[in-house]
C-alpha cells in the first residue's frame, strides 16, 4: 500500500512537472499578450480622451451678437434702443453651440417683433440673418401708430 501511494505521488509530481514544461512556453506567451493589449488599451483610451478635448474645443459657440440696420434709416437713438432691446432678447444665445441654434426659432422671436420704445412703438422685421460664431441679424423697422388688440 505505501509503495502504491509513494508511485502514485512520483506520478503526479512528475505529471506536473512534465505539464509545467510543455504549457509553460505557452503561458508566457499570453501573458505577454495580455500586457500588449493593455497598453494598446491605454494608448486607446488617452488617444479618445485627445480627440473628444479637441472636438470641444473645435465646436463652434456663439460669442457675439450683432444687430445692423439699414442705412437709409437714419434714427441712431432709436436703433441704439433697439439694438439693446434684440440683444436682450437674443442674449441666451451667448456660449450656444452654432449647429443647435435654429434659424427658425429666431425668425420667429424676431420677425414682425412689436418693441416699445420710449413710449412709440416700432415694428422689426428681419431681412436677413447669418449664424455663426458672431450671429448677425440685419434688420428693418417702421413706427407704428398704436398696437391693436393682442399685438403687444
Amino acid at each position: 500500500m505505501k509503495r502504491f501511494l509513494a508511485v502514485l505521488l512520483v506520478g503526479v509530481i512528475l505529471g506536473a512537472a512534465l505539464m509545467n514544461l510543455l504549457l509553460s512556453k505557452r503561458y508566457d506567451e499570453l501573458f505577454i499578450s495580455r500586457e500588449k493589449l493593455k497598453v494598446e488599451l491605454y494608448e486607446t483610451r488617452e488617444r479618445l480622451k485627445k480627440l473628444e478635448a479637441q472636438e470641444k474645443q473645435a465646436a463652434l459657440l456663439v460669442q457675439d451678437i450683432e444687430v445692423l440696420f439699414p442705412e437709409d434709416k437714419n434714427d441712431p437713438l432709436v436703433e441704439v434702443k433697439l439694438q439693446a432691446a434684440v440683444l436682450e432678447l437674443t442674449e441666451s444665445l451667448l456660449g450656444e453651440d452654432v449647429e443647435n441654434v435654429s434659424y427658425q426659432l429666431l425668425t420667429d422671436l424676431l420677425d414682425s417683433r412689436l418693441l416699445e420704445i420710449e413710449g412709440k412703438y416700432y415694428r422689426i422685421k428681419v431681412k436677413t440673418m447669418v449664424i455663426a460664431r458672431i450671429i448677425t441679424f440685419i434688420l428693418d423697422y417702421s413706427p407704428v401708430e398704436k398696437p391693436g388688440e393682442g399685438e403687444f
